[in-house]
């Protein structure tokens, strides 16, 4: 379930490549209400260099 999330947020982030997002607008994009999963999420695809932040948003690599 939770991989699922990391692989929308991934897409999403992707098909909208050089656009910055915060993590709300993120969960909101992809459909997902637990804020706390998406920035879990976040935070192990930025350990994994496929995001990056800056001033709390994120963006693809």
């Amino acid at each position: 379930m939770v991989e699922g999330i990391k692989k929308k947020i991934l897409d999403y982030l992707t098909s909208n490549k050089g656009k910055e997002f915060t993590a709300e607008e993120i969960a909101r994009a992809i459909g997902e209400e637990r804020l706390n999963v998406v920035k879990a999420q976040l935070t192990r695809l930025i350990k994994d260099g496929k995001v990056i932040k800056t001033d709390g948003r994120y963006k693809a690599t």
